[in-house]
């Protein structure tokens, strides 16, 4: 029962650690990209267009 429940824990925090991960990395991305000027550009021509 104890070994059951630490595995589950345990995936939980994989889960949970994956998507912080997945979070961090994809909002450095986009930083990363709004530092870029050309695609800062790009950026505000696709959110003026749709906007």
């Amino acid at each position: 029962m104890n070994s059951t429940l630490t595995k589950v824990s345990n995936l939980k925090i994989n889960k949970s650690s994956k998507v912080v991960l997945t979070i961090a990395s994809s909002s450095f991305f986009l930083y990363a990209l709004g530092q870029a000027p050309f695609f800062k550009n790009i950026l505000a021509g696709v959110f003026s267009c749709s906007g």
